[in-house]
């Protein structure tokens, strides 16, 4: 596994070859506050060795994935990796590039015209530690322009006040002391049956969505019910923040 740098934090963003959608502009402008691993993967048929599409495409998807690498040097993310992968399974592949380069989060993309309004639904303390850091570096270039919703559903044996002091408050100094503007922090609670529900509500009414990842295995990271359901629901891009003390699935290697 890759040793990360303490700061800023990583994000995968992997791309479809040879024909990669664009990303928008704003998301590469906000995701290149980051440390970015772009993931470039080929799909390869049943009947075709990685191999043999690499030697027959591997020029072609380099030029390919070379287009999105630059749209994040030219943003000015400090640093840009890419992997070139072929392969007949995207989900294990990144899976493993995920834990080698020891990537903080991974993006699903979605269209977005405009980055104002930013939402991180809340477990409770199970995902703080790893999602205040990750959203003060990711919004460190626009602390003082980005409206930042906190969101949290009441448990059964909480309360709004205790929410808002016990769980609110810590947050909100952490991200003063990363910088983050709080007069543009919003904390919101919730009362309802339908967390995921809530959750996709709230996403239509802002650009794009960080969450923690309620498991660790990229493979519920991108088919995870609330992920999947804000993007074929609300269509805006969501950001899961992965645990990095936690080992994924194995995988195999390039070919």
């Amino acid at each position: 596994m890759s040793i990360p740098d303490s700061s800023p934090s990583s994000i995968l963003v992997d791309v479809e070859l040879p024909t990669p959608t664009p990303l928008p502009a704003p998301l590469v402008a906000l995701l290149s506050s980051l440390r970015v691993v772009v993931v470039g993967w080929y799909p390869v048929p049943e009947q075709t060795s990685p191999g043999q599409a690499r030697d027959q495409f591997g020029e072609e998807a380099q030029a390919a994935l070379h287009t999105v690498v630059r749209r994040f040097r030219a943003a000015g993310a400090p640093s840009v990796t890419r992997r070139l992968v072929f392969t007949g399974d995207e989900l294990d592949t990144l899976a493993r590039i995920s834990a080698e380069e020891a990537c903080n989060a991974v993006l699903i993309p979605g269209p977005v015209e405009h980055l104002r309004r930013l939402l991180v639904p809340l477990r409770g303390r199970h995902n703080v530690a790893d999602l205040v850091p990750f959203v003060a570096d990711l919004v460190a270039e626009r602390a003082h322009t980005i409206d930042l919703t906190l969101l949290h559903v009441l448990e059964e044996d909480e309360t709004s006040p205790d929410v808002q002091r016990d769980l609110f408050g810590p947050i909100v100094e952490r991200l003063a002391a990363r910088g983050v503007d709080t007069a543009l922090v919003e904390r919101r609670v919730a009362t309802t049956r339908d967390p995921t529900a809530t959750i996709v509500e709230a996403a239509a009414h802002h650009d794009l969505v960080v969450l923690g990842e309620t498991e660790p295995s990229v493979r519920s990271v991108l088919f995870g019910t609330v992920p999947e359901r804000i993007v074929r629901t609300v269509e805006v891009p969501v950001v899961v923040v992965r645990h990095l003390n936690d080992a994924l699935n194995d995988a195999p290697s390039d070919a």
